[in-house]
């Protein structure tokens, strides 16, 4: 068994990255440089992936998790300005099976110089440890007795490895149109019912039926045409793409509205298929499974949630299994048309918002902590806007790299900003779309409660949601069938 020790790949350059450095991603060399180490580990047996705190030491490693079908352990003993002798403690013993270990080139060294090994490879009085590269240690125990040094690969221009059976897998053109409370949504792509999702094409409309919950017992008949018309104008669009597979579904909006059924209907109707309205259960479910597909979640529990336009759905599952899911009437759309009437947002406003998503969030306290998620993982339009505003304003060359870590910190951050700025003040923010720039601070209030009251380190921001879980999900019922 062998402990390989890999430095992380290229990142966005420190001068050139104005956040925290703890979040600075890796550049598009860099996934190709990580997307090359798995290439090169992954058939190897490699039993666990551990990785230093740091965003860029993560994205190295998560290609090869993804293929192994684990996780990546963060483990802060490994980031950056931590001493040799906290990172002894991470060594693993070589019985225990080959382990990855991801961290920065000062520790790497640090712990060769420890050994006494490496001597062989180094040069000019400097151990080499380029970005990217790996050194493979092999022994007894828990010493290290041979150390051989891996220049970095080639970077890698594929997409990231996918599980075995996936390559063997048929691929099918599928199409998920989403009826949300927010917009209307369509996804068009080459899928496989293991978890491989190649998008073709992605529409969306901003209707906002959210709005209406909670002021109209129904939708009125001219949002309903609209819809109507909405939904037909997509399905043709997947009619062009000659779309194999459709799959058009509902949710808070349709569901919750007095007339939403007959909505439904009419849509069905007008696109030839029948819109299956989803149960706020079974659209927690939904979405945990493209979490599943996505995310390396391994063994361990993971809380999954999704912030939409009517809802919130809350989930806790592992790599196999969702073991809870619920629903909340928390979505941005629908909190912001009720309790918002001023711009920017007033302190009475923010906290009737706050106490809303305390008092429908508190019976989940309970089964939150019962069940011990490690981490949250989430999906949603406010969540992945309030990433790439976190991305976009770290400086130039960055981009969102998914999934991406959003500490509770920089998230309260973010919310203390963005909840008394005004509209045309967030318009001017580096990173925000205008269609988002209303609901924006609506939803990172109601994000950032929810992650203090149920006493989360953060989210992992998922670019994965309700669209690609559908899909997955239908896939595999056929391929059972």
């Amino acid at each position: 068994m062998k402990i390989y020790l890999v430095r992380h790949a290229r990142a966005v350059p420190r001068d050139e990255w104005g956040g925290d450095d703890l979040l600075r991603p890796l550049v598009e060399r860099g996934e190709g440089e990580a997307r090359a180490i798995a290439d090169h580990l992954a058939g190897l047996g490699i039993a666990r992936v551990v990785a230093a705190p740091e965003l860029r030491c993560q994205q190295t490693v998560e290609p090869l998790a993804l293929a192994a079908r684990g996780a990546v352990h963060v483990d802060d003993r490994l980031g950056a300005g931590s001493n040799v002798q906290k990172a002894l403690e991470v060594l693993p013993s070589f019985d225990d099976g080959s382990v990855v270990l991801c961290s920065h080139a000062e520790l790497i060294v640090g712990l060769l110089r420890f050994f006494e090994l490496g001597e062989a490879e180094e040069r000019e009085g400097r151990m080499p440890c380029r970005k990217g590269s790996i050194w493979v240690l092999q022994g007894f125990g828990r010493t290290p007795t041979s150390a051989t040094y891996l220049e970095p690969l080639p970077a890698s221009k594929g997409r990231k490895p996918r599980f075995p059976e996936a390559e063997e897998a048929v691929a099918v053109r599928a199409a998920t149109l989403d009826l949300g409370s927010t917009s209307f949504n369509l996804l068009i792509a080459d899928a496989t019912p293991d978890g491989a999702i190649r998008p073709i094409v992605q529409e969306k409309v901003m209707l906002r039926l959210g709005a209406l919950m909670g002021s109209k017992p129904e939708i009125p008949e001219d949002v309903c045409a609209r819809a109507v018309e909405v939904g037909r104008a997509l399905c043709e669009v997947a009619r062009r793409e000659k779309v194999e597979l459709l799959l058009p579904v509902a949710t808070s909006a349709l569901r919750d509205s007095k007339n939403g059924a007959e909505v439904a209907r009419r849509i069905g109707s007008v696109i030839g298929k029948p819109v299956r309205i989803l149960s706020g259960e079974d659209e927690a479910r939904a979405i945990f499974r493209a979490f599943q597909a996505r995310v390396p979640l391994g063994r361990e529990r993971s809380l999954g949630l999704d912030l939409g336009g009517g809802s919130l759905e809350l989930a806790i599952g592992h790599g196999r299994a969702v073991d809870w899911a619920t629903t909340l009437p928390l979505g941005v759309v629908r909190l912001h048309g009720r309790f918002v009437k001023n711009d920017p947002m007033t302190p009475r406003e923010a906290r009737a918002i706050e106490e809303r998503v305390r008092n429908l969030l508190a019976p989940c306290k309970a089964e939150v902590a019962r069940r011990k998620p490690t981490r949250a993982i989430a999906a949603g339009g406010t969540a992945r806007a309030l990433a790439r505003l976190v991305v976009e304003e770290g400086g130039r060359g960055a981009r969102s790299v998914w999934p991406f870590p959003l500490p509770a910190a920089r998230l309260a951050e973010l919310r203390d900003r963005l909840v008394p700025s005004t509209h045309r003040q967030r318009l001017r923010v580096r990173g925000m779309r205008r269609g988002r720039a209303d609901l924006v601070p609506t939803g990172a209030l109601v994000l950032a409660t929810v992650v203090s009251e149920l006493g989360l380190d953060g989210l992992t921001v998922c670019d994965w949601g309700l669209r690609e879980g559908v899909m997955l999900e239908a896939l595999a019922g056929k391929k059972k069938g």
